[in-house]
């Protein structure tokens, strides 16, 4: 059917198919409760005989100024979908739908969804099974709602906390990443609802230079082979139908017309099928290579971008066509693959009903398992329900400030902060006093003197900021423009030079400390700060990154011991700026890592994380040689018995690392290659087998092979990448 339908299009209507130019709430308006279609969004149809896709009908946010009062509430979503995709197929003459895409980083961006913890706090948990079941939710609320394509970002690998999209990113490390975006992708797409997850972004965007957004990846091959690249192969793997293009280049080529990245290894050498869909504005951003935007059309097209996104260069791929730039039969292929996909998603069949779904638990077990505590000096937590207590901080009771970037309009009364879940768990009502501010100087902080004086504990909330404000003026691809001026300290656009708490925050420490030095803080932040004053100066440091609507719940079970803190570091907190890049598996150097005025290593290493159990490994059992044939064959099997030791039921992350002593290119000082978290009683042990297959040991090599070559590793087991056993295995020909 669909052969048939390419072959019987016009050029304006097959270019129509790949265009997803309009912004979502341009197409209706709410006049008197009701909503309306507009003249904009009926014209375009008009002009190209249909739509290819429509983002964001559903977003409201302070770029799009969509709100409450003018937005589309979670229940009428499918009847304003509905009301669209009739419009959009009695005016196309093959009854095409469009592909409604919506954002769906943490949740889904739209009023009155759930918000979930942001990716980088779900990396805390290293918790895949509860990150699948997350996505799944995200995914029958789409369905519910009647959308069809879920943006999440899931390639994208921290190498750079400079970045103001850090938060987005799981980890700094490959494979933690590609284990939680492999489960995200089959969440999304566990049932056929008629949703898929796009991907984003291909490829490289966490490594970019100075930590500036959207700049260049400046790596080479290799690198790209061996940290970049494995998220994506693992979400393809997963089954994902779409993926969306970077803005950055690399080495010179624009992700968006790289040819050997988005057809040579992403459909040749992974087997894709799916859509590549552009980043917002991104094919504009072209022009800036060549000014002659039916060349750059045509290169992206060719390289293999099949739909557009709110840009204007594809609406004029007809006239490259004609002016010879491109050849029908090369448009037909991208039009082919954007239908297939529709046909896949059951677009022109009469979908289910779906029910929205409930996720109050889901919200709370992820703001629970995304605490990590750095610090419990004189086991000061948990604490005690008769103890007084002073809340204080910017982000004690700022309902905002633990949701991240990209979240839609909330309503305060859904969002449990860190001094509600506190008066939920005290006898005596808590103090509350805010102290300061995320980014100003000038706050008179007596008051807070006052409060922690009296108090017993001094639970400090610091941190971050990634708030979008709908006074705030934006990119025309939705970034904030950012300026001094800007209360956002994180999120798209807000990168940072300093990566010290900002503000008054740490004096606010200092001058409590004074007073009353029994203090334990809360990080609820969008990236790792340097907060060497804060480890330093504090009893207790819990680290929470953006937890979502019940992060504040999910902290106070944590600090009042209703729940065991199981959450352990998936980046590296550096101990200055100038240390960056910070990452715990650089390459070996034969030289020392140190400065003359620091040390060369994190303050907290890449998997750090305390418990309120203590957790004994025994009797491990590692091969002690193996030939590779077998290893292709069977992989490895590695036994070790954990035992808790201590009055806490408890959750432990057992993780796995290898060292690679003989290689034929230069290898990194530790790589985590498997992990395992697993429930253990209170004084009570556990057998756990963790199985290794070759692609634990396979490197890719001096000719750029990917294969395992013989000789001597270590696999090394244990809490963290600094604190481990070494055990010595040998790789045989």
């Amino acid at each position: 059917m669909i052969e048939k339908i390419v072959k019987e299009m016009t050029l304006k209507e097959k270019v129509g198919q790949l265009n997803q130019h309009l912004y979502g709430w341009q197409c209706y308006q709410k006049v008197n409760g009701k909503y309306e279609l507009t003249d904009l969004f009926k014209e375009h149809v008009k002009e190209y005989g249909g739509v290819g896709a429509i983002y964001g009908i559903l977003r409201a946010d302070a770029w799009s100024q969509i709100n409450r009062e003018n937005g589309i509430s979670r229940e009428d979503s499918k009847i304003v979908i509905t009301m669209i995709q009739e419009y959009i197929k009695k005016h196309s003459r093959f009854e095409i739908p469009a592909l409604i895409s919506e954002e769906c980083v943490h949740g889904h961006m739209a009023l009155g969804a759930p918000v979930f913890p942001t990716n980088l706090a779900m990396g805390m948990t290293w918790n895949p099974d509860l990150m699948e079941r997350i996505t799944h939710n995200v995914s029958q609320e789409l369905a519910a709602k009647g959308g069809n394509l879920a943006l999440f970002t899931g390639f994208d690998v921290l190498r750079d906390p400079r970045w103001g999209r850090s938060e987005e990113c799981f980890s700094e490390d490959a494979y933690l990443t590609s284990c939680m975006t492999s489960a995200a992708v089959h969440g999304f797409q566990k049932e056929k609802n008629g949703v898929a997850v796009v991907v984003k972004h291909l490829c490289a965007q966490g490594g970019c230079v100075g930590g500036h957004n959207s700049d260049a990846a400046l790596i080479g091959p290799r690198e790209l082979r061996e940290i970049h690249l494995p998220p994506v192969k693992a979400a393809i793997d997963a089954g994902a139908k779409a993926v969306m293009a970077a803005y950055n280049e690399i080495d010179g080529i624009p992700c968006h017309i790289n040819k050997a990245l988005l057809f040579e290894t992403l459909r040749k050498e992974y087997d894709f099928s799916g859509i590549v869909m552009a980043d917002g504005c991104a094919l504009d951003r072209l022009l800036l290579l060549d000014d002659d935007i039916l060349k750059v059309g045509s290169l992206a097209l060719k390289a293999g971008v099949d739909l557009s996104l709110w840009d204007n260069v594809y609406l004029r791929l007809d006239e490259a066509i004609k002016q010879g730039y491109l050849t029908e039969e090369e448009l037909d292929q991208a039009v082919l693959r954007v239908l297939r996909l529709k046909e896949e998603l059951g677009l022109w069949e009469e979908l289910n009903t779906y029910s929205l779904p409930e996720a109050s638990d889901l919200l709370l077990q992820a703001a629970r398992e995304c605490q990590v505590l750095l610090k419990n000096n004189d086991s000061l937590l948990p604490l005690s329900s008769k103890q007084k207590i002073a809340v204080i901080g910017p982000n004690a009771n700022h309902y905002l400030n633990q949701l991240g970037d990209y979240t839609a309009y909330q309503n305060k009364s859904d969002i449990v902060t860190v001094y509600d879940g506190i008066c939920q768990k005290t006898e005596i009502s808590p103090i509350y006093v805010q102290g300061c501010s995320i980014r100003g100087r000038k706050f008179d902080i007596e008051p807070a003197l006052v409060a922690a004086k009296a108090a017993d504990i001094v639970i400090l909330v610091l941190g971050g900021n990634s708030t979008r404000l709908y006074q705030d003026t934006f990119e025309n691809n939705g970034a904030v423009k950012a300026n001094q001026e800007n209360q956002m300290n994180c999120g798209e656009n807000i990168d940072l030079a300093s990566l010290e708490l900002e503000g008054y925050q740490n004096e606010l420490l200092l001058a409590l400390k004074e007073v009353n030095p029994h203090i334990v803080t809360v990080l609820i932040q969008g990236r790792p700060h340097v907060i060497n004053t804060v480890l330093k100066h504090s009893q207790a440091v819990l680290a929470s990154f953006y937890p979502g609507s019940r992060g504040g719940e999910g902290i106070a079970d944590v600090l009042f011991g209703d729940y065991n803190p199981s959450g352990h570091l998936s980046v590296s907190i550096p101990q200055h700026v100038g240390q960056l890049p910070c990452y715990y598996n650089h390459k070996h150097n034969g030289a020392q890592k140190d400065y003359v005025d620091m040390p060369g290593e994190a303050l907290l290493p890449f998997g750090y994380g305390l418990s309120y159990s203590q957790f004994i490994y025994r009797d491990i059992k590692v091969p002690k040689a193996i030939k590779i044939t077998d290893l292709l064959e069977n992989g490895i099997d590695l036994q070790l018995e954990i035992y808790n030791n201590s009055t806490y039921d408890g959750e432990d992350v057992i993780q796995v690392y290898l060292k690679d002593h003989q290689a034929s290119v230069v290898s990194r000082v530790i790589e985590l290659k498997a992990f395992n978290k697993v429930k253990i009683q209170a004084y009570q042990s556990k057998q756990i087998s963790i199985h290794l297959t070759s692609d634990a040991f396979a490197i890719w090599n001096y000719e750029m092979k990917y294969l395992v070559e013989p000789g001597d590793v270590s696999i090394c087991i244990g809490v963290d990448s600094k604190h481990y056993q070494e055990f010595k295995l040998t790789l045989v020909k």
